[in-house]
């Protein structure tokens, strides 16, 4: 019973206040962001994705904030000040978030162009179905990608290129969390999708406030609950008094071994499902 309270589960209950004001700390200043480009792309005509998601870049930096408080709250079973962590977390993150959201942008504006156009010329050209597909998963890839990216920043002390390398690596190497992770927030996003499409009049209003409200954090607890694990085991443990990883005999000398085979170019190797500094290449830039 003890081992339940702990839980991800239990604390997503216990905790719920903290967890909506945090929510709330991101999600107003998202909605804002939105709306001020949404109302742009009205006054100018142009009402296009380009313009309806760039309130993703701006928003990015709250969304550090997000992740932070659900990372120590749901992983290192913390009581944290929300606020405090909420704005360290903003602060220290600042412009490696901006451009976190840039990339995010442009995913999302790529990946919706590219699915519109090959979904369209799919129904006349069979040829254009396997691009579609392609188009498909590559979308899939990416989306699981932006799962880890704002988790690493916030955690690692890592350059902008590492933390997409191991974001990149992670894709592969923790594929049923990412796979249980994708399913149930797809499950999440659907059922916000119907809420909106089916509901009518004042619903309407009501739908859309709660998904602003409670759909960024729920979501955000599951990605960060379900592939927390997978990232401390291939990159590092959290800071606190988590326990650090310790190999196996095996595991060390599969280590040894790809480390003797890696390339001296790589500033990672990915072996035992963990993600390790290569030596080689830590010896001849110092």
């Amino acid at each position: 019973m003890k081992n339940f309270n702990q839980s991800s589960l239990a604390r997503f209950f216990t905790r719920f206040p903290k967890l909506l004001f945090a929510g709330l700390m991101y999600s107003i200043p998202f909605a804002v962001f939105s709306g001020i480009f949404i109302l742009i792309s009205f006054l100018s005509g142009f009402n296009n994705v380009i313009l309806w998601s760039l309130g993703i870049i701006p928003a990015m930096p709250f969304y550090s904030g997000l992740v932070m408080v659900i990372r120590k709250i749901s992983v290192e079973k913390e009581d944290v000040n929300v606020f405090k962590t909420f704005v360290q977390a903003f602060r220290e993150n600042l412009k490696k978030s901006i451009f976190n959201g840039f990339v995010a942008y442009l995913i999302v504006a790529c990946s919706f162009f590219a699915i519109l156009y090959y979904g369209t010329l799919a129904q006349t050209d069979i040829v254009y179905g396997s691009v579609f597909t392609i188009y498909i998963v590559f979308s899939i890839a990416m989306l699981i990608m932006l799962f880890y990216v704002p988790l690493l920043t916030i955690t690692y002390d890592l350059r902008l290129r590492d933390i997409y390398k191991n974001s990149l690596l992670l894709i592969f190497g923790k594929i049923l969390r990412n796979i249980v992770a994708l399913v149930l927030v797809g499950i999440i996003s659907f059922a916000v999708f119907l809420a909106v499409i089916y509901a009518k009049g004042a619903m309407l209003v009501v739908a859309v406030a709660l998904s602003v409200i409670f759909y960024p954090m729920i979501t955000t607890y599951i990605i960060v609950s379900v592939i927390a694990k997978g990232v401390q085991e291939s990159v590092g443990y959290f800071t606190g008094d988590n326990v650090q990883y310790v190999l196996t005999e095996e595991e060390v000398q599969r280590e040894t071994e790809a480390v003797e085979n890696a390339n001296s170019d790589d500033d990672y190797i990915f072996v035992n499902g963990r993600m390790i500094k290569n030596p080689s290449k830590t010896n001849t830039t110092e």
